[in-house]
């Protein structure tokens, strides 16, 4: 993996480093435009977008995804509602320890150290 990697590193540094390597790249990128605008190679682009965008719709319509999709709603449906009435629970009692911090005068709100007894919390009043 070093060695690859040094490799590419001196290949870059040859091409990007040197006035040779330089007009190297030029040549290389001048070629790849020519490539990219040949117009056999955009009719070749373009025949293998339309075949993919008619595999997705021939994929996206089939049964069997749309008997996935349909348990996947359901399934969901059915947990959002169920997660709803779990998320009303939890903010109803957010903290089992806010009567009993109360109890002792501290602040509900404030954050304690879980190994500092709740008795020593809040305002000492001594």
């Amino acid at each position: 993996m070093r060695l690859i990697t040094l490799g590419l590193g001196a290949a870059l540094g040859y091409l990007l480093g040197s006035a040779e390597g330089r007009r190297n790249l030029e040549k290389m990128s001048q070629n790849a435009q020519k490539f990219w605008n040949d117009p056999k190679t955009q009719q070749k682009v373009g025949n293998l977008q339309e075949t993919a965008q008619q595999k997705f719709a021939d994929v996206k319509n089939s049964e069997q995804v749309q008997k996935a999709t349909a348990k996947v709603e359901d399934t969901m449906n059915k947990n959002g509602s169920k997660d709803q009435v779990r998320d009303d629970r939890v903010t109803e009692s957010n903290n089992e320890n806010t009567t009993t911090a109360s109890a002792h005068g501290a602040d509900p709100d404030i954050v304690s150290d879980p190994s500092t007894p709740l008795g020593d919390e809040g305002p000492q009043t001594r």
